[in-house]
């Protein structure tokens, strides 16, 4: 089918490894092909000009892409980190084609004008539109404003898929989809290695909210093909049994990673982290399932279903009861950062970089201690001059307003306070800082002085991260 085999066979994890390897010695691939433009006003431009339900009814393809450009603009920079590394793009390729290795969902993105929309897109087409939505999905999930293609990838487009063989096309991208890539792209992620820093720790040893975004696509292609294996088809058997394999390997990865993270002194912070991307997961599996309704079959309910939220024993024990586990730390710890983060969109600068894309909550204080500071260290863009939006102290205004309002509109959650306690550690000056005070509205100054949120403001990082270590250390003890 379309996608390649990882290079040299065997783990995917490690291919990914071996491409960063040999790009970092100096051996990028290829640079792309003069059809494949960095270009964000004429991204932004084909989007506007695109009709509605361009294609069969959903968006189209450059809306599409649009969208993915207002959330992660720096993706269609060439100063871009990695951007060097996306390999070539073959005239005559399909997008299901270009999604092979680490950086094929960037690649897709480039490419998608290969994708022509149709009122009657043909089994072809609704292979490569799938693939665009992966790509997307994948592109902007980890941004401030994540594309809602969902339901397409779930369940609409295995729907609307009438050529087997193309059906076949798109069950072979999703097994694939472990070769992707995001380390450098999303923020949500823990390495659960000794390193400790999922920016540069091989992917085999990262447990991520995109892990969980495949999860859900696993078992949104396991549901479709479901119906077909129990009515004999051969084929089908053998996709559903790989979708099986696949879904099992990838949890019991994650469990692994867990229980040994757990095992690891010092690294409660880090477990607690990882305890809320176990249980997104987990929960991610229950939304690709959920397309079956009530005609999933039960043997996959009781193998997959409600991971965390298992009632009896033996449900509950299902891989060493690691999602078990994740889920009480969750419920006890973190259910109120578990929010879409709506507040933040309004500060739109925070999308000129992927250095500011928001880590997992509530330990936030070096990542305001970094919009701080952002800009100001030439060593903190280093490979990136700057983004699309400028940053500077309209843009940190604009942040420390939309915390301040987010500590408002999201009651119990943490994450907002200690992301303002970081900024003001590290901005200089201040809050007071008269650059920034006088950009700061009237009430985001006084909530900033006086009040509750001071109090919550006041307490040091270390005894915030302390307290939640020794609550985490004795849940995971009990």
């Amino acid at each position: 089918m379309g996608l390649s085999s990882a290079p040299g066979g065997g783990d995917p994890h490690a291919a990914r490894t071996r491409t960063e390897v040999e790009a970092t010695a100096g051996n990028p691939p290829p640079m792309l092909d003069a059809g494949v433009r960095f270009d964000l006003a004429a991204v932004l431009e084909r989007g506007g000009r695109e009709p509605r339900g361009a294609f069969g009814g959903f968006v189209g393809p450059a809306t599409l892409v649009s969208q993915v450009a207002v959330g992660a603009p720096y993706l269609f920079d060439r100063r871009c980190p990695r951007a060097d590394h996306v390999p070539d793009a073959p005239v005559d390729a399909r997008l299901t084609d270009l999604a092979a290795g680490p950086l094929g969902w960037w690649r897709v993105l480039l490419c998608a004008d290969r994708l022509v929309p149709s009122e009657k897109p043909t089994g072809a087409d609704v292979a490569d539109y799938f693939a665009l939505c992966l790509a997307a999905h994948w592109a902007s999930a980890s941004s401030y404003v994540p594309t809602d293609v969902d339901a397409k990838i779930r369940r609409a487009l295995w729907n609307d898929q009438a050529d087997e063989m193309e059906r076949e096309r798109m069950h072979h991208l999703v097994l694939r989809l472990v070769e992707w890539d995001l380390r450098g792209f999303s923020a949500r992620a823990v390495a659960c290695g000794p390193g400790g820093d999922h920016r540069t720790a091989v992917p085999a040893e990262i447990v991520g909210g995109l892990d969980g975004e495949r999860l859900s696509i696993l078992a949104g292609a396991l549901v479709d093909v479901v119906g077909a294996a129990d009515a004999g088809s051969a084929a089908a058997s053998e996709r559903a049994r790989g979708l099986q394999d696949a879904l099992h390997a990838e949890l019991e990865r994650e469990a692994r990673l867990f229980v040994e993270l757990c095992r690891r002194p010092g690294r409660e912070i880090d477990v607690l982290a990882a305890a809320a991307v176990l249980s997104h997961n987990a929960g991610d599996v229950n939304q690709g399932l959920s397309a079956a309704g009530a005609g999933l079959p039960a043997d996959l309910r009781s193998r997959f279903s409600g991971l965390v939220q298992s009632a009896s024993p033996a449900e509950r024990a299902r891989y060493g009861g690691a999602y078990t586990l994740a889920g009480e730390l969750y419920r006890q710890l973190l259910a109120a950062e578990g929010h879409r983060h709506y507040p933040l969109r309004a500060a739109s600068g925070l999308r000129s970089h992927p250095a500011l894309l928001l880590p997992i909550g509530p330990m936030l204080d070096r990542f305001g201690a970094r919009v701080a500071t952002f800009g100001a260290d030439p060593s903190g863009c280093a490979t990136f001059e700057r983004g699309f939006v400028p940053f500077g102290a309209v843009q940190r205004a604009e942040f420390v307003a939309a915390l301040v309002d987010g500590v408002r509109r999201v009651p119990g959650q943490s994450g907002y306070q200690r992301a303002l306690a970081g900024f003001e550690e590290a901005h200089p000056g201040g809050f007071a800082a008269p650059q920034l005070a006088a950009l700061l509205p009237g009430a985001v100054r006084k909530a900033l002085e006086r009040g509750p949120l001071r109090k919550e403001l006041d307490v040091p990082r270390r005894s915030f991260e302390s307290s939640l270590a020794k609550r985490t250390r004795a849940i995971v003890g009990a």
